[in-house]
């Protein structure tokens, strides 16, 4: 039987307790968030009580840039919630992900179910795309020719033809596909199902490949520039899959940190850097043999890792500490953290080596860093909820994806200067 919600105000502390315990765990999230929505501003604090490891709370409303935190009490796990005035992504599910073409083309999901088509240059939309339900992430294939969407709503993918710009296909996938990942030789394409606990693989046309059943709730799939492995994260089981890319079986589980999500291999595809957002670490795997070599220590809810692309420095942007931990690959020590805004969610690394540009999605921010010093330039203030961003073919600007007012931000990095914000849903 469901224990009854139980709630008590302790008015001085301004702390609203609640036992979660025994609710489902998507009835979990929606009572925190009517409970942000009431408290937001407030100084308030929310402290619910849930079951031990609550993966799937956790992490989803850390995607979503709520101020959470996992806190242990002897034997109670409490989530903690703070209603500050940080901005959630809340209501529009509009442009989230964001891909650019070789040829100035900038792709992002948009609402009405549809892909808005930007020229990066004139920042104009050129075109929108009718989609699956519910389209999430997107990713071309490495030739450019084929752009595939993920609709998180229909349980499909579709794939456009970029030459044209047409729908070529929409294929079945599991349920609520996530981020798509093409292989580096462009003859698969890999959709994990969180739900299904599987990953389907398609080749470049679509047809289907395999069904490859992994962990518990598998999240962002990657595969090795070599194109011998792919490593599938389970953030419930809190493993990673792995799977031969050749036969596409798994071919052995490897035992990580707690909440794995995101993996970042290095260029020459010897090492895997598995970010782990319940236990705040990065473990590091030695592709040779499957095997764990060492443990990176992170900030609060590592999310997101990063090789340069020399190499020679390995970064992860952790959720809840508001910052990017930075390690050195010849020994995998910390060698710095560098402060950014709330909620980085996203990061990238410019085509040139030179900036860093980092998605606050907290506060509607974008920070952009000097990658080779490490130091913050300009803190610019963007659409709601940016997430995802891209660059153009010559690194002078990034596009990055506002979600609750679906636009597209426009950033000139040499002069670190928003030139635009761009409507992705306009007729």
């Amino acid at each position: 039987m469901t224990p009854a919600l139980q709630i008590w105000i302790l008015m001085a502390a301004q702390t609203l307790h609640l036992d979660l315990r025994g609710r489902k765990p998507d009835q979990q999230v929606d009572c925190l968030k009517e409970q942000y929505v009431a408290l937001r501003g407030t100084g308030s604090v929310v402290r619910a009580q849930v079951e031990e490891r609550p993966v799937r709370q956790y992490i989803s409303m850390l995607e979503r840039g709520y101020r959470v935190t996992l806190e242990r009490e002897g034997e109670a796990t409490w989530l903690v919630l703070r209603p500050d005035d940080s901005t959630p992504r809340l209501g529009l599910r509009g442009a989230h992900s964001v891909v650019s073409h070789r040829d100035g083309r900038v792709y992002t999901n948009t609402t009405g179910n549809r892909v808005a088509v930007l020229d990066g240059s004139t920042r104009k939309v050129l075109k929108h795309i009718a989609v699956g339900d519910d389209p999430s992430h997107l990713e071309l294939s490495h030739d450019g020719r084929r752009l595939y969407v993920a609709n998180s709503g229909s349980d499909d993918v579709t794939i456009i033809d970029t030459v044209s710009d047409r729908v070529m296909a929409t294929v079945p996938t599991g349920k609520r596909p996530l981020l798509p990942c093409v292989a580096p030789d462009g003859n698969a394409v890999y959709l994990p199902s969180g739900p299904g606990r599987t990953v389907t693989v398609l080749d470049a046309a679509g047809a289907l490949k395999a069904t490859i059943a992994v962990g518990a709730a598998p999240h962002d799939i990657a595969v090795s520039p070599n194109n011998r492995w792919a490593y599938q994260p389970n953030s419930g089981s809190h493993t990673v899959s792995v799977i031969d890319a050749r036969s596409q079986s798994v071919v052995g589980e490897i035992k990580v940190g707690f909440g794995p999500g995101h993996i970042a291999f290095d260029p020459e595809s010897r090492f895997a850097y598995v970010a782990n957002t319940l236990s705040d670490d990065v473990t590091v795997v030695d592709t040779s043999n499957h095997e764990v070599m060492t443990t990176i220590s992170a900030g609060v809810a590592a999310h997101l890792p990063l090789v340069s692309p020399d190499g020679r420095y390995g970064y992860v942007a952790n959720f809840a500490s508001d910052d990017v931990t930075v390690w050195d690959t010849k020994d995998h020590s910390v060698i710095a953290r560098i402060p950014v805004g709330i909620y980085p969610h996203f990061f990238a690394i410019s085509p040139d080596s030179q900036w860093m540009v980092v998605s606050n999605t907290g506060e509607s921010s974008v920070c952009v860093i000097d990658a080779r010093t490490r130091e913050s330039k300009a803190r610019l203030q963007v659409g709601g909820a940016p997430a995802h961003l891209a660059f153009d073919p010559d690194g002078a600007c990034a596009f990055v994806g506002c979600e609750s007012t679906d636009q597209v931000a426009v950033i000139d990095l040499r002069r670190q200067k928003i030139l635009d914000l761009v409507k992705a849903g306009s007729a």
